[in-house]
Formats: structure tokens, sequence, C-alpha cells
């Protein structure tokens, strides 16, 4: 579609480009994902911040930027007191209506839900230009992607069939569509349930011995708590994994946050993956 030029406002569609490409970056800025702060954050952006969803794990530096809610309690009244000019929201995570109601109160709101080490890349380039951070964003990308080349195995390695686990009883484990899934392929592993719906579904303990991984993996950041998940699976001796001994503990802190320092994980997981080889 062709940029109408409108008399009195552009003189030649260079002046009207240059215009559009010159206009603040919003000063108010509230974020309803704890991924967008962190990326905010990560993008020198943190002064702009006015209201942030509060997961528990805010960084320090956040101490005095009002709170909008939790996951389940995000208030539209904070929200909305805050006079906030962008709204960063989470497709996934954050309930459509809101969204809806914010854009209807002429809220700028944009949705992000990166689920691949792709996509995350893409996601800070887009945030990164929303508040105004282009050089930022060009050395966080640069840094990103040299980090995760680093990491990349040989493509004539073995493939290790893996199964991740997010919790238990019920087990609910990863995808093929969600991040972890993404960030194993690159590792150079199989997700053993990559072809389920979804992105964390539930499966039940004889849907694992059927698939019979070469590698277990379970994320949890309480030792304790890992500890008794694996010796749950140490009663199935038939299991390849378990006679293999190839049980592992992944902490998976960056891994369910997705920003450019998700690499720390994925270089933990890929840690993982190579000892098995």
């Amino acid at each position: 579609m062709a940029l109408r030029l409108v008399p009195g406002l552009c003189v030649t569609l260079l002046a009207c480009l240059l215009s559009i490409g010159a206009q603040a970056a919003p000063q108010r800025v509230v974020s309803l994902a704890p991924f967008l702060t962190d990326m905010t954050l990560l993008l020198g952006a943190g002064d702009q911040l006015v209201g942030v969803l509060d997961d528990g794990k805010l960084a320090p530096e956040l101490a005095q930027v009002p709170r909008v809610g939790a996951y389940q309690a995000l208030s539209a009244e904070s929200i909305v007191a805050q006079q906030p000019d962008l709204v960063l929201a989470w497709t996934s995570g954050n309930p459509p209506e809101l969204l809806q109601s914010l854009r209807g109160w002429g809220i700028q709101v944009a949705q992000f839900d990166p689920q691949s080490l792709d996509e995350i890349a893409s996601v800070t380039q887009s945030v990164g230009q929303l508040l105004g951070k282009p050089e930022r964003t060009r050395e966080l990308l640069q840094d990103y992607r040299q980090q995760l080349q680093a990491l990349k195995p040989s493509a004539d390695l073995p493939t290790p069939r893996v199964f991740i686990q997010l919790w238990n009883n019920p087990i609910y484990t990863v995808a093929g569509e969600q991040l972890l899934s993404d960030a194993l392929h690159y590792c150079g592993g199989q997700n053993v349930f990559a072809d389920l719906p979804g992105l964390a579904p539930q499966v039940g303990r004889e849907g694992v011995l059927a698939a019979n991984p070469d590698v277990i993996i379970v994320l949890a950041r309480q030792s304790a708590v890992a500890k008794s998940w694996l010796d749950e699976w140490r009663r199935f001796p038939e299991l390849k994994a378990v006679a293999d001994n190839h049980l592992y503990v992944l902490p998976g802190g960056h891994l369910v946050r997705p920003t450019t320092q998700v690499v720390e994980g994925v270089a933990e997981l890929c840690a993982l993956v190579a000892a098995q080889r």
C-alpha cells in the first residue's frame, strides 16, 4: 500500500520516514512478564519501567518500581494508574481480555511469546527498537549469537533420545514447540515427546517407559526434589537411561526465562547431552 503524503506534514517521502523513525521512545513502560522485565533491564532501559508483574524474583534495582499484580492477579486499575505509553505483554501468559481492554483504553500493547532460540533474538530486536535502544540491542544480539555458535555440537555426533521432566505426580514434560525442546535440539539431543501438542503436556509413567529414553533430565532447583524424582525412575532398571546411569538434574533458571541469558542454561544442557555421548 502506498504511503499517502499529506500537504503541510511531509515535504518528501524521506522526510516522512525520518519523522516516523525519530519518534521518541516510550518513557513509561509496564511489563507484564518476568522475561520481558529481564529483557528491558538487559537492554539498559530499566529507568523506563513504571510497573512490573511481581513473580517474587525481581531484580534488586526494581525495588521502587510499582507492582501491578501477579501471574493470576493482574490489576487493570494498577496498570492504568501508572499512565503507561507502552505495555509489554506475554501472549500465552497474560489474560487476552485484559490486553484487549488496555488497547480499548488507548494504551499501546506489544505482545511477545518466544519459544525458540531464534525467536528470542527476534523478540530482543523488536523490544530494543520499541524502547529506543538500537546500539545496546546490537551488542546484546552479537554476544548472544557468538555464544550460541560456540556451543553448537558437530553434526556427526550421536543423537541421544532425551526425556525432560518438569514436574512429578502428575508428570509434565516439554513438547516440540517449547523453548526447552528447541534448546535440546540445538545441543544435539532428540526430545522423545516432541510430537505431543501444546507446550508442557502431561504424560504417564507408562508413556515414559514405552519411549525408553537414553537420558532423563529433571528440571528442579532444589536438590532434594530432584533426587526424589530421579529415585522414582531408578525403580525401573529396564529403562536405558537408568541402566546406563544417564540421570541428570538441570536447575533450569535461565531456560525458563526466554532472554539472551538463556545461553547460560543452553550451555548447561549441552554439557549434559555431551556427557551422555
